[in-house]
């Protein structure tokens, strides 16, 4: 199953209130990495709420007539009503009280019936698509090891503190293909998260993680004017340790440096 499968499914159970302690934190994960899965969150659950609307006003209405009457009785108005595209046709008879008593639906099915009836979904979604296509792979990449000790073997260029709710920042001037690494430390967990600004891109990466002992992180091939800044959102301090290949083209921001 790919990334994007796994959000619609989790998205979907979510809404259903249908997921684990770990099943939620994997999905506020994704979406600290993904800035279109809280736009998608949102969008979801605004079409969940149309469709209960409708389905209290059509509820309301008493049942005179079976559903093949109702479809029969819909086709043979349209010969006498004003022309209107079938896509009209079908919205219309969806929300109109003659009788017919819309059953309560899920809300995969739900979404299926109101992709219909919404006609400039389509075209949002090709023009987000057309949007991603231009942007670069992500460079930035966390290793998900996690170590309670370990002997260093970077000769660190840069150390500094991110004291609790604060973030810094680094700037790169220099390009290259020599990674720039990362080492943070806490002594208890840490949810941290990693912002990486690339020139030229109008959107950032993000990658939140939760470190307890060491965690690392690599920028690979950077370029002059990459940001990364880190935000800490943890109850204590992270110390953190940063090597660039060049560190005379490198600066710290924020924080406080050592």
């Amino acid at each position: 199953m790919s990334e994007r499968e796994r959000i619609g499914e989790m998205l979907s159970r979510g809404l259903d209130a249908d997921l684990d302690r770990a099943e939620m934190r994997e999905l506020y994960r994704l979406a600290g990495r993904d800035p279109l899965v809280p736009q998608e969150m949102g969008d979801l659950a605004q079409l969940e709420d149309e469709l209960a609307a409708i389905n209290e006003l059509t509820a309301a209405a008493t049942p005179a007539l079976d559903l093949a009457d109702t479809v029969r009785a819909s086709i043979a108005e349209t010969h006498v009503e004003p022309k209107t595209s079938w896509l009209g046709q079908v919205w219309a008879w969806i929300i109109s009280p003659k009788g017919f008593s819309v059953q309560p639906l899920s809300f995969v099915t739900g979404v299926a019936i109101a992709v219909l009836g919404l006609g400039t979904v389509t075209p949002v979604l090709t023009k987000s698509i057309s949007e991603q296509v231009s942007y670069e792979p992500p460079r930035l990449s966390l290793i998900d090891m996690q170590f309670d000790d370990a002997k260093p073997r970077v000769d660190w260029t840069y150390q500094f503190i991110v004291p609790p709710g604060e973030d810094a920042r680094l700037l790169i001037d220099h390009g290259g293909k020599r990674a720039v690494k990362f080492q943070f430390e806490a002594d208890e967990p840490v949810d941290l998260a990693l912002v990486h600004h690339a020139p030229g891109n109008r959107r950032d990466t993000v990658q939140g993680f939760t470190v307890h002992g060491i965690g690392y992180a690599s920028l690979q091939n950077p370029k002059p004017g990459d940001t990364v800044t880190v935000r800490n959102g943890g109850s204590v301090p992270v110390l953190i340790y940063a090597f660039s290949p060049r560190s005379g083209n490198s600066s710290v921001s924020q924080g406080q440096s050592f």
